[in-house]
């Protein structure tokens, strides 16, 4: 949600003038829409709306809307590599592939989206071939952003002609 609230002074009391921009996102299994039950675990909204809003949804929707990352969707979005396990008990992969095409949609100029075959829920927390090879995807694509940024800054610099002699 960071990645997509930058400089939102109301999502940032106390530091309304701070740059909050983040240069690119990596989510791993998010839950993207809060308001859409049906692409969530049977359990998890009552676990939302117990633990984390402390509101009901039929009370409060507004409240999950602006919990919502895919509420705060738009065109200049920073890049996103988003990965999901195809497996996932917790929160179906339909959240992420949703949310990256909410991306696309609204005009996202960089989205990627993996879907781990067999891959489950945390399925980077043991050290596994498979988190090994994530971890290293989500690095190249790091790179890539941060290379691109690079590049952009230093064709953006003022080039001044060496003193003739």
């Amino acid at each position: 949600m960071a990645a997509l609230s930058a400089n939102d002074p109301a999502l940032q009391p106390g530091f309304e003038s701070a740059d909050t921009a983040v240069q690119a996102a990596a989510p791993y299994y998010g839950v993207y829409d809060l308001t859409n039950a049906e692409n969530m675990h049977e359990m998890m909204m009552p676990f939302l709306e117990h633990f984390v809003m402390r509101s009901r949804y039929v009370d409060n929707p507004g409240l999950f809307k602006a919990a919502s990352p895919i509420s705060y969707v738009h065109s200049e979005a920073p890049p996103f590599f988003v990965l999901h396990g195809e497996k996932d008990p917790m929160v179906p992969s339909a959240q992420s592939r949703a949310f990256s095409a909410a991306l696309r949609d609204a005009g996202a100029a960089t989205v990627s989206y993996a879907e781990l075959p067999n891959a489950h829920h945390a399925f980077d927390l043991a050290a596994t071939v498979r988190s090994r090879m994530v971890a290293e995807a989500v690095s190249d694509f790091l790179g890539v952003i941060y290379g691109r940024r690079m590049g952009a800054r230093k064709g953006s610099l003022a080039l001044s002609s060496p003193p003739a002699s």
